[in-house]
């Protein structure tokens, strides 16, 4: 009999992706349940995850660190959302990412050399890996695009549009850093009617 952790990979698996529970075959002991406290670490600079982590329950920030020491929030993932650094998955490369938890969560993990030989033998987890990646990229362009182009207003808008289900559970702070803007920039958006933003 196949244990709740199997079954309950399975599922999230099927939320993410589509694909029929019964087709994800994936051996149950290659998986690894992970619980995080809040402010723990994913992966820091110095303590890389090699892990494909697929999130049950919680919040992450991706995040780095500049050289004056200021952080600037990259992105963010929440339940029924892939998250790796993805470099260390596709090409064994890091990069000087931090990825923490916003509150408790929980996640369904798989090292990266496991996830290779699966990936080698069912092209569903191929596919699941190009067409997560293809997502992001698209909506980090778009952010990009809004850095570069759209007033903070529109930047916040969007914000919410993307992240309409884990927008009140992040603190201003980073929003305002994922955004571009100063904190309080962003408290004057906030309290402005909706009409006018």
């Amino acid at each position: 009999m196949e244990n709740e952790s199997l079954l309950r990979f399975r599922r999230l698996i099927n939320n993410l992706t589509g694909i029929p529970e019964e087709n994800i075959n994936v051996p149950e002991i290659i998986i690894k349940k992970i619980i995080f406290k809040k402010n723990e670490y994913f992966s820091t600079p110095k303590n890389k995850s090699t892990l494909l982590a697929f999130i049950e329950k919680g919040l992450f920030r991706q995040y780095i660190i500049n050289s004056e020491g200021d952080e600037f929030t990259r992105d963010f993932r929440g339940e029924n959302m892939l998250m790796s650094t993805y470099a260390a998955i596709i090409r064994n490369k890091f990069h000087p990412l931090y990825i923490q938890a916003l509150e408790d969560s929980e996640i369904y993990a798989i090292e990266r050399d496991e996830f290779v030989k699966i990936w080698e033998k069912d092209s569903i987890w191929k596919d699941l890996l190009q067409n997560q990646t293809e997502i992001d990229f698209m909506r980090l362009r778009k952010r990009e695009f809004g850095l570069l182009l759209d007033d903070a207003k529109t930047r916040y808008l969007n914000f919410l549009s993307d992240f309409q289900q884990y927008a009140d559970r992040i603190k201003h702070l980073y929003v305002a850093s994922y955004l571009g803007i100063k904190p309080e920039t962003l408290s004057r958006i906030r309290s402005a009617p909706m009409s006018s933003i």
